[in-house]
């Protein structure tokens, strides 16, 4: 079962690496407005992405555990 817990690390990884890229972006004073924005929207994106991705994960486990 080693696969189970490596994609499950894999994306927390992701999601963890995200929201670091995310806030270093917010907090970044060197960036024009405009980019920040268009970078941060893109990151939210990324990240809702992924959080979906760890919900079908969880939910696709609990339904195989039920079995």
């Amino acid at each position: 079962m080693r696969i189970i817990n490596i994609i499950t690390n894999e994306l927390i990884l992701k999601k963890q690496k995200l929201e670091h890229e995310l806030e270093r972006t917010i907090n970044s004073i060197n960036e024009p407005t405009e980019d920040k924005v268009e970078k941060c929207i893109g990151l939210v994106n990324k990240l809702s992405e992924i959080n979906n991705g760890i919900a079908t994960w969880e939910s696709y486990m609990n339904t195989k555990n039920e079995k």
